[in-house]
């Protein structure tokens, strides 16, 4: 508690500085382990227990090392020492959590920067087996290239999750084509049968649809050379790019979003002048228009920008930029609503904090403002885009029919997307959690990984909105066996009020109220007779608000 008491306090005194970004400026969690070179991270649930974890890939250029989960310990704090570790240990560049077969369990993708004395390396994938990672990779790419990251979309809209590989290595001059990895059955093709025409050294790859067209286009981001996007035309990538950067420069991260409102992918840049580039975070906007070659905005810092996340942190107008930087602090600039963004960051982490960023990665990781929300496709629609990022999970995929099953679709918590095995025949819809208490996760390579809490509390929520229908929703006891509380506050009588129950597929388990409510407190129990242990997740939907949360049974 002494703990917790410190940072707020340190985050209250400097909340002039920060105005509107709700976290903490040091760290309220890090990693037991510092000494493995920390470069990919992600976030997932990786033994489907309710609760996201962290997958960090570690060695760099710098050490050979293992790979790391550290388990979410059930309060929101995953434990401070890795539950799993790798036995292969290598050159690790940058990892993904994503379900690459389709049971429900994500795998582990790494991407190996490079091998023995510089040389070649490869794309491993740890198979998931039913919530434990296996150690050693059942899949393995050929042993020739170099790659920093790999990145999963569905190009070729089948349903299943495809391989984008970012190849080259830019300190030796090593230029390599880019490729990608088909999926089939649940199984990555042993060679890449796509591969571009050109080659290059690129640091960073992500499946996006840049011309609203409904499919997802591929973009690579140039390390010493110019980023690419290569267009999709009826579910096959051209090999030569359709658009890209008028100069060169050393790109390190790139995130991709719709930072000006006007329907269109913009993208952000951390280019690094270690080798030369420009290093400064870099603005490509649409303006309702095509993407531009060249920066729109850049900021006033110039270094080793590295790791950059579009994401909404302050919960008003629109996605902001998230950024940090080798040996520096992290910076957050926030978006006035337009696309526009002061040239120097509203929310600097302290100063004592400062380290080699190499990844960024957004959940709310204790579960502090988690929601239910829903989004509607029309029929005809395939690829869907949903209006957040930085999602907990999707909960189910359905049409006016019913569910559509899991080996039918893939998905994207961090982009938010859905992408169908076929287009829909009636209309559907896609039901996820998600939070605007973004906690923040980096690795770095000098020192732990680190979390950043959100501070961000229902209250504070409330507070400014004073017409709020629904309040005070929660679960007691909790854990519990065989029955729990949800206890609910109405401020106004509602016509129809609806309390339903889920497991962590989406299945609907009961239906606990459907019908009018009077205002005033409400108590309803769930008596789980003739369901399995787990987690479950309720869905409380009156008024036209829509809140949620999440039981533990444990018999």
């Amino acid at each position: 508690m002494r703990i917790a008491l410190m940072f707020a306090c340190c985050w209250l005194a400097g909340a002039a500085a920060a105005q509107q970004v709700p976290l903490p400026t040091a760290p309220t969690w890090m990693s037991d382990e510092t000494e493995y070179n920390g470069t990919g991270l992600d976030i997932g649930d990786v033994d489907l227990d309710g609760w996201l974890d962290l997958a960090v890939s570690n060695g760099n250029d710098i050490t050979q090392s293992p790979n790391l989960v550290y388990l979410n310990d059930g309060t929101g704090h995953p434990l401070t020492t890795a539950d799993w570790a790798s036995t292969d240990e290598r050159y690790s560049g940058h990892c993904q959590l994503a379900d690459v077969d389709q049971d429900g369990y994500p795998e582990l993708m790494v991407a190996n920067y490079i091998g023995t004395a510089w040389g070649p390396a490869q794309v491993q994938v740890y198979k998931n087996n039913g919530g434990v990672l296996e150690l050693w990779p059942s899949w393995e790419s050929p042993n020739d290239i170099h790659t920093f990251r790999a990145s999963f979309g569905d190009p070729d809209g089948d349903g299943d999750l495809d391989l984008a590989v970012a190849t080259g290595e830019s300190y030796n001059s090593y230029d390599e084509q880019n490729l990608i990895f088909f999926n089939t059955g649940g199984q990555l093709e042993a060679t890449a049968s796509w591969r571009s025409t050109i080659y290059d050294a690129c640091y960073d790859t992500k499946f996006v649809d840049y011309d609203g067209d409904g499919d997802q286009d591929v973009a690579f981001l140039g390390g010493g050379g110019r980023t690419t996007i290569y267009e999709n035309v009826g579910g096959v990538i051209a090999t030569s790019p359709v658009w890209m950067t008028a100069t060169n420069d050393d790109g390190n991260t790139f995130d991709f979003d719709d930072l000006d409102g006007d329907g269109r992918m913009d993208m952000l840049v951390g280019f690094n002048s270690q080798l030369g580039g420009s290093g400064r975070f870099a603005v490509f906007l649409t303006g309702g228009g095509d993407l531009p070659t060249s920066p729109t905005w850049t900021s006033d810092f110039i270094g080793y920008c590295s790791a950059v996340v579009c994401a909404d942190m302050d919960q008003q107008n629109g996605p902001d930029l998230v950024t940090g930087g080798w040996w520096e602090p992290m910076r957050i600039y926030l978006n006035d609503g337009s696309g526009g963004f002061a040239t120097t960051p509203e929310w600097e982490s302290d100063a004592a904090w400062e380290s080699v960023v190499e990844n960024i990665a957004l959940a709310d990781l204790d579960e502090a403002e988690t929601r239910l929300e829903v989004a509607n496709f029309p029929a005809g629609a395939q690829l869907l885009e949903l209006p957040d990022r930085h999602l907990q999970r999707i909960v189910r995929v359905s049409t006016t029919s019913g569910p559509i099953p899991g080996d039918r679709w893939c998905s994207s918590l961090r982009d938010g997307w859905v992408s169908l095995d076929a287009p829909l025949t009636e209309a559907g819809t896609v039901e996820y959690a998600v939070s605007d208490a973004l906690d923040l996760a980096i690795s770095n390579w000098d020192d732990a990984t680190f979390v950043f809490h959100s501070l961000l509390t229902t209250a504070a929520v409330d507070e400014q909105t004073p017409g709020v229908v629904l309040t005070d929703v929660r679960a007691w006891p909790n854990p519990f066996n065989p029955r729990t509380t949800i206890g609910l506050r109405l401020t106004t009588d509602v016509g129809t009020a609806r309390l339903r129950v889920f497991d962590l597929r989406g299945r609907l388990v009961e239906v606990l109220h459907d019908g009018p409510l009077p205002a005033g407190d409400h108590r309803v129990d769930w008596m789980a007779r003739g369901v399995p242990s787990g987690v479950y997740l309720y869905r409380l939907e009156a008024g036209g608000e829509v809140q949620s949360g999440k039981v533990v049974l444990a018999k």
